[in-house]
């Protein structure tokens, strides 16, 4: 195992689940003060501690301020994690501003994921959500419709404290994350239950529990008398996370963050020589038969077969890049505009990245010969081969040359949309023989496919890879249009950490036991 590969490895879904996270937060509950017509000034503030199965990962902190008809809403979720020994520190500031009625005037985030902060912000008004991103001096923007009755922080609560708390009280709130999605609300299903006691940092509570379903992933909150959230438990990564509620001083006490990424990788049945390996049958099972398995997309490499919900059969192969070599240039319909169009993370228009990219093809003219020429030029390139970025934009990466498999992934995505090659980034799973002292597992990954002719072409920059082995599953491809992290998270949620797999076979017999 060679130094690119023993960083290339990162649970990919880490920053669209923390999305996920905070709208099903976000979303919890409310205090029993007059919601209504609250007081001017702070009239709730609270803070949280974040576990992940049973060991301090972080905490938020929240506030609302009212000034004359407004409310304003900070939300701050601050987490630390260690992926094979390095630490990833994960931090979303959000700020919304809402009418006291609910009515969502503007907001803006702050996303610290790795050393260039990237901010987005956005006001609504006359049912259009107007959004900017910026970093490194490069702003981006786009207008869409905003979903209609869609809540954000302040306006949820107030629908919370609006349907009251009588136990089998159900109802249903249309969120708006512009982190998780930006031109959609996500449905929060809210069922009160019963009154029970339960225990948080040694004391007792009499508390309401309730449940919110949101995108099939169920989040428990306990509320006490006053309608504060003292516990919220929900699931990440198939780890269990707690946030408690505490001080000040016990939220921001320090820690020493858990390792969280070896426990998600996947024992594979069987060594494979991954050169030789042609063409592979797989069987993909779920732990718990609670949840269900994420439809399997169809890709050039990948071709789904039966599947129940609980078990999903398919195929890879490699592809013909013989006749791949041969495609002429050709022009793109409006199916292909949203991976070709820059966007916030694959933002492609940056000066910078257009350079690199012009430096990075060179002469070559066919799109297979632009694709291989870039994608060599980004495994050479991105010289910091490390673990502890959370998640870096294609203009982050193309300065700093940093990073694991997703900044190699959205660096050729961007470079190809520069080139003129529709492109999309794909999430799934990929074997190695060694890692983090584990031998022969799958891990979670991220790699690049380039629209070449008719097809989707697989290239994996961080595995130094253009003819892909077929040990790579897809889980989800996606443009990163509009954030891009909603699908990802639903198509990861149930997965991570939740999955047996099983090979049926491997074409040609040579491929297996491997000689590595």
């Amino acid at each position: 195992m060679n130094r690119l590969e023993a960083t290339m490895l990162r649970a990919c879904g880490t920053r669209a689940v923390l999305a996920l996270v905070m709208v099903a937060a976000s979303a919890a509950g409310a205090r029993a003060d007059d919601l209504l017509n609250p007081k001017q000034g702070v009239f709730n503030e609270d803070w949280m501690l974040i576990e992940l199965d049973g060991q301090k990962v972080g905490y938020g902190h929240s506030q609302m301020t009212r000034a004359g008809d407004d409310i304003t809403t900070t939300n701050l979720m601050s987490i630390v994690l260690k992926r094979a020994g390095a630490e990833v520190a994960i931090k979303v500031l959000q700020t919304t501003k809402e009418t006291v009625g609910g009515s969502v005037l503007a907001f803006s985030s702050r996303l610290d994921a790795s050393a260039q902060s990237l901010y987005k912000q956005g006001r609504v008004a006359d049912g259009k959500v107007h959004l900017s991103a910026r970093q490194f001096d490069q702003e981006m923007t786009s207008e869409h419709s905003f979903p209609a009755d869609a809540k954000m922080s302040w306006g949820a609560l107030r629908t919370q404290h609006e349907k009251g708390y009588a136990p089998g009280t159900t109802y249903t709130i249309q969120i708006y994350e512009p982190m998780f999605s930006e031109n959609a609300a996500i449905p929060v299903e809210t069922t009160i239950g019963d009154k029970e006691e339960i225990e948080v940092e040694g004391k007792k509570f009499q508390v309401i529990r309730t449940t919110q379903n949101m995108l099939g992933m169920n989040t428990t909150a306990w509320l006490d008398d006053e309608r504060n959230i003292v516990r919220t438990e929900l699931p990440m990564m198939g780890i269990p996370m707690v946030m408690v509620r505490t001080s000040r001083e016990r939220a921001l006490a320090e820690f020493s963050p858990p390792e969280f990424f070896m426990p998600t990788t996947i024992p594979s049945p069987r060594p494979i020589n991954r050169e030789r390996a042609q063409s592979i049958e797989f069987v993909l099972r779920l732990k718990d038969t609670s949840v269900a398995m994420p439809p399997i997309p169809a890709t050039g490499m990948q071709t789904p077969g039966d599947a129940d919900g609980k078990t999903a059969k398919l195929t890879v192969s490699r592809q013909n890049h013989v006749a791949l070599a041969d495609v002429s240039p050709q022009s793109f319909g409006d199916d292909m505009r949203p991976y070709l169009a820059p966007n916030a993370i694959i933002n492609s228009d940056d000066p910078a990245v257009q350079e690199m990219a012009r430096q990075a093809r060179g002469d070559a003219k066919s799109p297979y010969a632009i694709a291989d020429r870039l994608r060599k030029y980004v495994t050479d390139v991105i010289d910091e081969k490390n673990l502890d970025v959370g998640f870096a934009t294609a203009s982050e990466v193309c300065r700093n040359k940093a990073g694991d498999c997703s900044e190699h992934a959205v660096l050729l995505a961007a470079l190809g949309r520069a080139s003129g090659l529709p492109a999309r980034v794909v999430t799934g799973l990929v074997y190695v023989p060694i890692f983090g002292g584990s031998d022969h597992i799958f891990g979670f990954h991220m790699w690049t496919q380039f629209r070449i002719g008719d097809t989707w072409v697989d290239f994996d920059a961080a595995q130094h890879e253009s003819d892909c082995n077929p040990t790579h599953i897809a889980f989800n491809v996606s443009s990163l249009e509009g954030a891009g992290l909603g699908q990802i998270a639903i198509d990861l949620i149930n997965v991570i950490g939740n999955l047996e797999l099983e090979i049926a076979s491997i074409q040609p017999d040579s491929a297996q036991p491997a000689t590595e």
